[in-house]
């Protein structure tokens, strides 16, 4: 199976709750996370990890890691909380670009390819990212924010993982 990266900027909010929300509506998937300039060592932000909980995922033993080129390049697919952590990717290994995404923009261009879930999808179908595309870093924003967030994550990871499996 195809190992899945989810990225954000310190690796203790989206990226972190997506990783363990991934693992929790696909246990057989292979998922980690990083941050473009990481937390190191630290869990998943308070707020974040009240939302993980309560939607039946854990905080547990989560610990923050940097994205780094050995990481990069061990995932088939990349998916990024925003354009700039995907330009971040793109930037510094240029042949990543095929398998990064933007997570919201990547969980449409799956429902319109009939792609399996977790395929990496044609770069035309992510052209045209806006700011909408982006989830907003809930770092300090108090509870509504960080709901807000893992309602959006929540939101992809569903329309991801009830596409047709891949082969």
């Amino acid at each position: 199976m195809i190992r899945v990266l989810f990225l954000c900027t310190g690796n203790i909010c989206r990226s972190a709750y997506a990783e363990r929300r991934a693992r929790h509506l696909a246990p057989d998937l292979d998922v980690v996370s990083a941050g473009t300039h990481a937390m190191r060592g630290w869990g998943v932000d308070e707020s974040m990890a009240v939302e993980l909980e309560a939607r039946g995922g854990s905080a547990a033993d989560f610990s923050a890691q940097q994205l780094t080129e050995s990481l990069a390049r061990s995932a088939g697919l990349i998916l990024c909380a925003t354009r700039e952590h995907r330009e971040y990717v793109t930037d510094a290994w240029p042949d990543l670009e095929p398998r990064t995404f933007v997570m919201k923009s990547y969980a449409r261009a799956l429902a319109d390819s009939g792609l399996g879930a977790w395929s990496p999808v044609p770069a035309s179908e992510t052209s045209s990212l806006t700011r909408s595309d982006d989830i907003a870093d809930p770092y300090r924003m108090g509870q509504p924010d960080a709901a807000r967030a893992a309602d959006e994550i929540d939101a992809i990871l569903t329309q991801i993982t009830r596409a047709p499996a891949a082969d």
